[in-house]
């Protein structure tokens, strides 16, 4: 475990591993870092890859108040504290209008940014939409059995995924209520649209088309306020592309990096 604090305080869990150019990936609102652990390991034979617990998430600290901008601010902090002025940044769901927000208030940092089942909500979370869509159906179910019905709303493979997930470590369990509060209402007015109109990055955008927190047409909408991006649909994916489809998700992403990044200057 790998710990950095911020001005205000907040000490944020991160990794690096790998040498070279630098990319950044950022997980989506209730996840870790650990959401990145094999894709990690194919990335960082040519490049330092930085992962980063954000606040709120993870082994990080766990502010009862948490401000969408902040998490832009963390990102920038810690990568001025690892040296890396150019990266590369792929940004999953709510961690890919992170990353937009990073490149609009950071202009010079990043050379390309890699988008993941990225979404315009700034009212909610992806997981609270999905439930609100099924909730006259669900709402007086179980937990187990609410989930297992969202599970196949989420997924191409449920196989596939529910071996990736037991992997992970649960690090919501170790939240209190409060917390967790706090790290939903932080996606909320998250000004994305703001924040897309400043972008003009060669930006790539990745969907899975089976998932149902965000949708292909919204991921379309999404590029269409960048204006010139590479789309592509992975037709056996949801929530997770890049563990669904990782081998695709590995050789598009890798090249679409190696393509636009810049040389590393000693």
């Amino acid at each position: 475990m790998e710990l950095f604090t911020t001005n205000d305080g907040i000490t944020l869990n991160y990794r690096t591993s790998g040498e070279g150019n630098a990319i950044v990936m950022i997980h989506t609102a209730f996840d870790n870092l650990t959401v990145f652990n094999e894709i990690e390991k194919k990335f960082n034979t040519n490049h330092q890859v930085v992962l980063i617990d954000l606040r709120g998430h993870g082994y990080s600290d766990k502010p009862n108040n948490i401000h969408f901008k902040t998490y832009a601010e963390d990102v920038k902090a810690l990568l001025d504290y690892l040296y890396i002025e150019k990266c590369a940044f792929i940004g999953h769901e709510m961690g890919a209008s992170i990353a937009v927000s990073i490149a609009a208030e950071f202009p010079t940092l990043a050379t390309s940014l890699t988008l993941v089942n990225p979404t315009m909500l700034n009212d909610m979370n992806p997981a609270e939409r999905l439930y609100r869509k099924y909730a006259n159906k669900i709402r007086n179910w179980d937990e187990e059995n609410q989930q297992k019905f969202l599970d196949n709303h989420l997924y191409y493979s449920k196989r596939k995924v529910k071996k990736f997930l037991k992997q992970l470590d649960n690090t919501n369990g170790i939240a209190t209520k409060n917390e967790l509060s706090a790290v939903k209402q932080s996606f909320n007015d998250n000004n994305i649209s703001y924040y897309l109109g400043k972008v003009n990055l060669p930006t790539l955008i990745i969907v899975g088309q089976h998932g149902e927190r965000t949708s292909v047409v919204e991921a379309k909408e999404f590029g269409d306020y960048i204006g010139n991006v590479k789309f592509e649909v992975f037709k056996e994916s949801g929530l997770y592309p890049f563990v669904e489809e990782k081998s695709r998700f590995i050789e598009l992403s890798k090249d679409f990096i190696k393509e636009h990044e810049t040389t590393v200057t000693n």
